[in-house]
């Protein structure tokens, strides 16, 4: 995971600019009380340089690569478009600190954080008409600095997590419609939410919890046997609340403990009606607000066909919960539309045994019921309408060392086999050096089980995101050593690495 540009991060960068711009200037002159730089850069061209995103393009001959120059080597940015043979198609040049990519039919959505300076967070849309040579259509002022946008074919409406006046757990929604496309901010969750899926029939956004933190976050087993009213006063049923978060007051007004452990249910059908032209913003406290937020907590069955309570935990029990949190990615089930997949993420403390043991895996999550709240306002449990399904991890795609910790997913179609696809990646900026790892992985769906790996400890040979296409061409960014490897998944065979293009 890329580590978001906050606002510390960027004083730190801006003083090692500083100090990079002034080296040679103090070599010269020992006594000064400052630099006046005339910095000069080289020229970026077509060349490949901390790339953070990459697509596929809606021809499935093409792969947009975004340069996102953090270091700030060439002080621009570009979109590299690469054929799936490797061949440097175009380069549109853009401004620096991309952040995300993202295709919906004909249209490319790019998005830049703030630099800190005068430019502040903003997107890109682009035609892709001409699969090979993107058309600029709009600029857009964000009102937020972007995590993650996600969007989908056909779907004019498009959801952007993202960091606004200091709360990354903002919310902002986005109507998709040529030079006219807006970006709007919608609500201010409290905590970071990046694994994002647009449920276009039931036209619902489900945003579930991520630690961008030093991954602190941990799955917790935990008692839901009474309920608690404002007074204090308990009842002997159970409401999905842990009783260790309202047996008392203080813990009851303490709603922020909880987010972590609480994915959120946006109604994108319902405050398009309330408002059309630009979502509502609603602010947290709002009655509605507080209605979005659901409890999420699974148990599913591992390969064995043993549940993770089976492992030493409580949760067998029928009060206990084991409740989830910190999850990277979503991505739909191109084949079911009740159906998407989620990236789930844990670790466990060597020194101290503590963290999430059962963590590390992709779930598929069915939607097995209606998540709107009842007519008189009661919302459901998060076990009448969600089902989870482990379909990698705690088997034979585990890795020995316990380094996996699933980011992007992706499920396609290649040669007939549904697959899912997995990159793994351990940054510079949570990890030290010796637990950092990084992989790309496919694995089939279904009764022929089939798995394989390409990994790596060095960073300078690491993989951050990835994009497939139909055939089986897959590209992955290498954002440390700043270029892009492409690959052919063979089913049933093999991962080979094809080109490494910089």
């Amino acid at each position: 995971m890329k580590p978001r540009l906050t606002d510390t991060a960027r004083s730190r960068l801006k003083i090692s600019m500083f100090v990079a711009g002034c080296a040679g200037v103090m070599a010269a002159l020992t006594a000064t009380s400052g630099c006046q730089r005339d910095e000069r850069f080289p020229a970026l061209g077509d060349r490949i340089a901390s790339p953070v995103a990459i697509v596929t393009g809606p021809d499935e001959q093409h792969f947009y690569v975004l340069n996102a120059d953090f270091d700030r080597t060439y002080n621009a940015g570009s979109i590299v478009v690469i054929d799936a043979d490797g061949n440097k198609k175009a380069v549109v040049p853009v401004p620096r600190l991309g952040r995300t990519l993202s295709v919906s039919g004909t249209s490319l959505l790019v998005t830049f954080d703030s630099d800190g300076t005068s430019s502040g967070p903003q997107a890109i849309l682009f035609d892709l008409s001409d699969a090979a040579n993107p058309v600029e259509v709009k600029r857009i002022d964000m009102p937020c600095n972007p995590l993650n946008v996600v969007m989908r074919d056909g779907y004019k409406y498009f959801a952007v997590a993202c960091e606004a006046n200091g709360d990354t757990g903002s919310l902002a929604i986005g109507i998709l419609d040529g030079a006219n496309t807006v970006i709007n901010l919608v609500r201010s969750y409290g905590t970071a939410r990046r694994a994002m899926h647009i449920d276009v029939t039931n036209e619902l956004l489900f945003a579930f919890p991520t630690d961008f933190g030093l991954q602190t976050w941990m799955d917790l087993d935990m008692d839901d046997a009474v309920s608690y009213g404002t007074d204090g006063s308990q009842t002997a049923q159970p409401n999905e609340i842990p009783d260790e978060y309202e047996k008392t007051r203080r813990a009851r007004s303490n709603t922020g403990q909880r987010r972590i452990f609480q994915f959120v249910v946006y109604d994108l059908k319902a405050e398009a009606q309330a408002s059309p032209e630009a979502f509502p913003f609603r602010p947290v406290s709002d009655k509605q607000v507080e209605s979005e937020f659901r409890w999420i907590y699974f148990n599913p069955q591992g390969f064995g066909g043993l549940p993770d309570s089976d492992a030493g935990l409580t949760s067998t029990t029928a009060t206990r919960r084991y409740y989830r949190t910190n999850f990277f990615s979503a991505a739909h089930d191109p084949e079911d539309g009740a159906a998407f997949y989620l990236s789930h993420r844990g670790h466990v403390d060597a020194a101290t045994g503590i963290g999430s043991p059962h963590a590390n895996d992709v779930l598929r999550v069915s939607l097995t019921g209606d998540p709107r709240p009842a007519a008189d306002g009661t919302v459901p449990k998060t076990s009448t309408y969600l089902g989870f399904e482990r379909v990698y991890g705690r088997g034979n795609e585990d890795h020995a060392q316990g380094l996996h910790y699933p980011g992007d997913i992706a499920v396609r179609r290649v040669a007939g086999q549904k697959m899912l696809f997995v990159n793994h990646f351990r940054d510079l900026v949570n990890w030290t050096r010796s637990q950092v790892y990084f992989a790309v992985a496919a694995k089939t769906l279904g009764n022929d089980y089939w798995h394989s790996e390409k990994g790596s400890a060095d960073p300078y040979e690491s993989y951050y995101q990835m994009a497939v296409t139909k055939t089986g061409r897959m590209a992955a960014c290498s954002f440390y050593g700043s270029k892009v490897i492409l690959f052919d998944v063979l089913p049933g065979a093999a991962i080979n690495e094809r080109l490494s293009i910089q």
